[in-house]
């Protein structure tokens, strides 16, 4: 899919929209030809809620709730974590946003100041208090994710909660008052012993799960022996560029930062 995504400026009222994705219980449902379907699949009595997302090649693209999942012929649902790697870099962020919103708009239908119920905020996406005017946007939660480098070796780990136990770069949130460095500094530290030194931005990647704006670093090794801490990370180990594990996909920011750091190694070694 190559065509350009114009992300919504504003999003009331709502277009007629010409690519729609519906969503019921946290599933995506899919059809033959991927996410967005031509037509709404569904009646449209069965959809609680709609949100435009923007244009998709010039058609208004919108995101529908279902209070349930819904038999519909030649379509199945699935979960937005299985496809990563299954559709387009396109699709799976158009799937991303279409989540987030949904969820967005699910959590925050009463205060988490006062109770009140709360209504969309005039045309941009928020809502508002009808007893306290609290506004709420669609929160997103900044992380880093680092890949600690030490020569021609990278520093990889295996998290205790991740199912397929790949190795992958750290990650951790930013806290309440931290820049983007000291937050890496002090994860790495916290989850596998070590000091850095200089951090490198790489680029940032938008991660649904469920609402985070990753920023990727590499980070020169300073000090320490690497000594995991064990709730967090099951395995940690230096890998040489040439050598390296099963590896998350080039699709996620992990991926790309294993793989950016690799490339220069081989780019100096010819």
């Amino acid at each position: 899919m190559s065509e350009l995504f114009v992300p919504a400026t504003g999003v009331r009222p709502l277009p007629a929209l010409r690519r729609h994705i519906v969503i019921a219980d946290g599933m995506l449902l899919l059809h033959g030809e991927g996410l967005l379907h031509p037509r709404l699949p569904v009646e449209g009595g069965s959809v609680t809620a709609s949100h435009y997302l923007g244009d998709l090649g010039g058609d208004p693209c919108g995101v529908h709730f279902l209070s349930r999942q819904l038999d519909v012929p030649g379509c199945g649902w699935h979960g937005l974590r299985g496809l990563l790697g299954q559709v387009s870099e396109l699709e799976f962020s158009l799937a991303g946003r279409a989540v987030q919103v949904i969820n967005w708009d699910l959590d925050h239908r009463y205060c988490g100041r006062c109770g009140g119920p709360t209504e969309f905020y005039g045309r941009e996406r928020a809502r508002c208090c009808s007893r306290c005017q609290f506004v709420v946007y669609p929160r997103i939660s900044p992380c880093v994710i680092m890949l600690v480098t030490r020569g021609e070796e990278c520093l990889l780990a295996r998290h205790t909660r991740h199912r397929h136990g790949l190795f992958t770069a750290l990650a951790g949130f930013i806290e309440a008052g931290e820049s983007a460095e000291e937050a890496l500094a002090r994860e790495v530290h916290e989850e596998v012993g070590v000091r850095v030194g200089a951090a490198h931005y790489v680029g940032s990647q938008p991660w649904p799960f469920p609402g985070q704006l990753m920023l990727g670093y590499l980070a020169d090794w300073a000090a320490g022996e690497v000594s995991p801490e064990e709730e967090e990370i099951s395995e940690a180990a230096w890998f040489r560029y040439d050598r390296l594990p099963e590896i998350p996909p080039p699709q996620t920011l992990s991926g790309q930062l294993i793989r950016t750091f690799a490339a220069q190694c081989a780019s100096r070694q010819t």
